[in-house]
């Protein structure tokens, strides 16, 4: 039996684990900022830097398959507004179900708090999709460098690029 440092099926768990833990990491941070009494602008600055997160590993996804990544103010705009939407609904449940205990007052303004959850949110996502990254990268075979320069309607399976084109 491999030990489970050398077991593929366990490292396969361990980067899955690390990358919904990247996915929670935003939404926990809504919470955060219900249970803090947080305002509006704090949920909307949260979702920015939601969208800047995904925006970098997109990036360095595209990086490493030599794929150039673009994007335009209309895909932007509407990443915002859904990042806005999903954390502005975690947030308000969770208030909602707060404010049956507690009153509640939420803040006007973005303080030190907003920025502490913030950093929390974005580095806990940013160092679980690293570390997912890192452990995917030790896990390929040595021989074989990761396919680059793929196409742009290809589809990468198993480190060989297949091309959409049916010429």
């Amino acid at each position: 039996m491999p030990a489970p440092s050398q077991d593929p099926a366990a490292a396969l768990k361990t980067a899955l684990s690390l990358r919904a833990g990247s996915l929670a990491a935003f939404p926990a941070g809504a919470v955060l900022m219900a249970i803090l009494e947080r305002g509006w602008l704090s949920i909307a600055a949260l979702a920015a830097v939601m969208l800047a997160v995904s925006l970098f590993e997109r990036r360095r996804f595209g990086k490493a398959l030599g794929i150039a990544v673009r994007s335009n103010p209309a895909t932007l705009m509407t990443g915002l507004a859904v990042r806005t939407g999903l954390l502005t609904g975690v947030f308000v449940v969770t208030l909602g179900v707060l404010a049956l205990f507690r009153d509640t007052a939420l803040s006007r303004g973005l303080g030190w708090p907003d920025l502490a959850v913030i950093g929390l949110s974005a580095g806990g996502a940013l160092l679980a999709n690293g570390l997912s990254a890192r452990l995917a990268q030790m896990r390929t075979e040595p021989g074989q460098p990761p396919p680059r320069n793929a196409p742009a309607g290809s589809v990468i399976l198993e480190g060989e690029i297949i091309d959409n084109d049916t010429r």
